[in-house]
């Protein structure tokens, strides 16, 4: 697959603050929070697949209409054999979703991806890349992927709705197939996205965790859980570096993190998404006037009609 992670989340779960984690396992709890705790886990039913369903939507989203924002960062390792990994670039992304509620157990997000491509040293947004690989001089373009079509999520799982569309079959026997876990007051979530064999590209593969307190899934007054991600991509060379011949691969680490306000982002990152985006930065991809990225390819494969 190409660089359109989230997990997303993306979703990987698409897919996606910080420090709840982090803090969750440091120190004694005091009987006030050990009660609480053991309330938020009895409270929480992660067998039952509505559930399950909400809780996901809690820690990746949200449960009422509103937007979300993930700010998401990666490191991205270049491995060409038999050398060891290479640093290569970082990675700076924004993704909002807009969360739209269809019942208890169904939702539509429409997602925006902004990403910049970074040195690897001074981590500032770069527009060229001096390629230690090849010795040319590569031009650099953001990722840029809207959903316009929407993502859906539901018993029947967690899928771009133009991919079913596509890919019927593929998608009839879909679920909800998200692994939950609960160690003490930390839950964790972990997917991966499904692509068809055609849809991709190898070496191809993308994995990671998201996080949240069972406290704040529990809480009823909450519509929406602070939550971090951390995962790993594989994919081959980008386009742009012209090494389609060189044996390797690309292998990032990626973080994510639900933030609040867009002023959490770096200065550089806003600037270049304002710039280039204009008012659409901050827009919900469902008003765009064209199709998504992913549409376009569809239908240039013949899986979308005209």
């Amino acid at each position: 697959m190409n660089a359109d992670w989230s997990m997303h989340l993306s979703q990987l779960l698409g897919m996606l603050g910080g420090s709840a984690v982090l803090s969750a396992g440091w120190g004694a709890a005091s009987p006030a929070a050990a009660a609480t705790s053991l309330s938020a886990q009895a409270a929480l039913d992660l067998d039952d697949p509505g559930s399950r369903v909400r809780a996901f939507v809690k820690t990746s989203g949200r449960l009422d209409a509103g937007r979300v924002i993930w700010a998401t960062r990666a490191e991205v390792y270049a491995f060409l054999p038999p050398d060891q990994l290479v640093p290569a670039v970082r990675v700076k992304g924004c993704e909002q979703q807009w969360i739209r509620p269809l019942s208890d157990t169904e939702f539509l997000s429409f997602d925006s991806l902004v990403s910049y491509y970074c040195d690897f040293e001074s981590d500032t947004v770069m527009r060229e890349f001096d390629n230690p690989f090849t010795g040319a001089r590569n031009t650099v373009r953001p990722n840029i992927s809207r959903m316009t079509e929407g993502r859906e999520i539901s018993p029947r799982g967690v899928v771009y709705r133009v991919m079913r569309r596509a890919y019927p079959e593929f998608y009839a026997d879909y679920e909800f197939d998200v692994v939950i876990r609960q160690v003490g007051d930390t839950v964790s979530f972990q997917g991966e996205n499904r692509w068809p064999d055609e849809f991709i590209r190898p070496p191809a593969g993308s994995k990671l965790s998201m996080f949240a307190r069972s406290a704040d899934l529990a809480d009823p007054d909450r519509s929406s859980a602070p939550a971090n991600f951390a995962g790993h991509v594989l994919m081959p060379f980008f386009p742009w570096m012209e090494m389609a011949d060189r044996p390797g691969h690309l292998l990032w680490h990626v973080q994510g993190y639900k933030i609040t306000s867009l002023g959490d982002l770096d200065g550089d990152y806003l600037a270049a998404a304002r710039a280039d985006l204009g008012d659409r930065f901050e827009q919900s991809p469902e008003f765009d006037s064209e199709p998504s990225r992913f549409a376009r390819r569809l239908k240039a494969m013949g899986r979308l009609p005209d």
